[in-house]
């Protein structure tokens, strides 16, 4: 009897450590990164090789490559209808957006039209104000983003289940 509350015990540390484990969206155009990852137990990235666009899976050390746009069998499959109470509340929607974190973000565009980026300009100065975080036009062709944000799954249950 001994092994129940074990089993138990390390059935609830893994539950709470997915539950309050961070994961993150890293987008670099400087770096040519664009990344969802899982703490330090899973990462998606997403990158070109030649033409096609792949992803790059690791998994607790297990690594696979997956070629997106490779040939597929098309399936006709019937056309679904939704039900008709299936909307998705926007007091819940912005709820769980609050709980998203911008760790990182860094944000310096060029349209490419000096006309466009000074009507642009007073807006993504308010931007930066506004966040606390460098948002900027410039008029020297040049495009960077930097942008990483942090959020865990119990931090978004807790803001669907009490919003």
């Amino acid at each position: 009897m001994v092994w129940l509350p074990i089993l138990l015990f390390t059935i609830l540390l893994i539950v709470g450590y997915l539950l309050f484990a961070p994961f993150y969206l890293e987008i670099s155009s400087i770096h040519s990164l664009c990344r969802l990852r899982f703490h330090r137990i899973a990462s998606a990235r997403l990158f070109f090789a030649g033409n096609e666009l792949k992803i790059d899976l690791r998994i607790t050390g297990w690594r696979k490559q997956i070629d997106l746009p490779g040939k597929r069998r098309k399936k006709s499959l019937p056309e679904k209808t939704a039900p008709k109470n299936s909307w998705f509340p926007i007091k819940k929607m912005r709820a769980i957006i609050k709980t998203f974190k911008i760790n990182t973000c860094y944000i310096n565009i060029d349209t490419g039209d000096a006309g466009l980026n000074g009507m642009l300009y007073p807006g993504f100065y308010w931007l930066s104000a506004y966040i606390h975080k460098p948002v900027g036009i410039n008029f020297l062709n040049e495009n960077d983003i930097v942008l990483e944000i942090e959020n865990s799954l119990a931090r978004m249950a807790w803001a669907y289940i009490f919003h």
